[in-house]
């Protein structure tokens, strides 16, 4: 094969260039990016491949945002041991999801491009997860059997301080303008990233239960509301401790398929272009997210839902959960 010129790099990002305006200016006539009639079809997909069926990876059939049909090849997962910021665990396929800005933006070189899935909003994936390099990734390895009594330890801290107190006291003050019957937890973190309990994601985890009980105390929730958490890096272990709080864990993408108007949303910290997906599928009616991911500025459909529709109040800050706001749907 002959090198590449720079003749046909050039080619090639004008190529780029065009698909990015293409994309964009669907977008800017509303077209959504995500549906939730797509999101389920790649989750069919998706559960093909964790049966089994498609170990060795394959070829799928995904809709790309102009409507069109495309057949992309999903490649197997590697046999190497994992790195050492790497770990392998919880679901070993998973679907990456992608916002307006990466369809609109290349982060690979021009000859590395990929055309066949560049109108993609969702594709499928071998599961690689990176550890933060945090001290805690580094404690060394607990027992299973200690996992929940850690878990209810690190949650009882918490609930006994002061930013306990402070979440407390602003949720006693929302209000929303319908009952609501479920909270799910998003992307909340792997909690047992290798064979230690990690906190930050433990107490993600435990302000699911704190929003739950609350809002039921208050009449805002219904007593039979339910508490959905869903993240591809659970593994085994961190079900069961799951199982154990009274959190039911979903297969992805079923928490988006679950979302809709009479939902809490918790999503903290996430890779996942939740703002985006939101902004398509739902309004859920209260939303707490990390404010300004990245200080990624969000897109001007978020934003007019943000400023249009729902009412905007900080939440207490905290090293485990970062930059945060709770969103309110406003009174239609």
């Amino acid at each position: 094969m002959r090198p590449q010129t720079k003749s046909d790099d050039e080619t090639t990002v004008s190529q780029m260039k065009l698909i990015f305006n293409e994309i964009q200016t669907i977008y800017d006539a509303g077209t959504p990016i995500f549906t939730k009639d797509n999101i389920r079809k790649v989750g069919e997909e998706l559960q093909r491949f964790q049966n089994g069926e498609r170990e060795n990876g394959g070829k799928v059939v995904l809709k790309g945002v102009n409507g069109v049909d495309y057949e992309v090849s999903v490649a197997p997962r590697g046999d190497d041991p994992p790195r050492e910021n790497e770990y392998f665990g919880g679901s070993a396929w998973a679907i990456s999801y992608r916002s307006i800005q990466c369809l609109t933006t290349s982060y690979t070189e021009a000859e590395l491009f990929d055309f066949q899935s560049a109108y993609l909003p969702m594709r499928i994936c071998a599961a690689i997860r990176l550890l933060n390099n945090s001290p805690e990734d580094k404690e060394p390895p607990a027992p299973p059997v200690e996992d929940f009594s850690t878990y209810q330890a690190m949650e009882r801290q918490w609930r006994a301080s002061q930013h306990y107190e402070q979440v407390q006291a602003i949720l006693a003050t929302i209000e929303v303008p319908c009952s609501l019957t479920k909270v799910i937890g998003l992307a909340l973190g792997a909690l047992v990233p290798r064979s230690q309990v990690i906190k930050r994601h433990v107490l993600q985890h435990a302000l699911i239960s704190a929003i739950h009980s609350t809002l039921v105390r208050h009449g805002i929730l219904s007593v039979s509301s339910k508490q959905y958490v869903q993240d591809p890096a659970y593994s085994q272990r961190a079900r069961d401790i799951l199982h154990s709080a009274g959190l039911t864990v979903l297969e992805d993408p079923q928490a988006l398929l679950e979302l809709d108007e009479s939902s809490v949303l918790v999503c903290i910290n996430t890779e996942l272009p939740v703002e985006d997906i939101v902004a398509d599928i739902c309004r859920p009616g209260i939303i707490i997210w990390t404010q300004r991911r990245h200080n990624l500025p969000l897109s001007p459909r978020v934003n007019s839902m943000i400023e249009n529709e729902y009412l905007e109040t900080g939440f207490p800050h905290h090293e485990c959960f970062g930059n945060m706001v709770i969103l309110t749907r406003k009174s239609t």
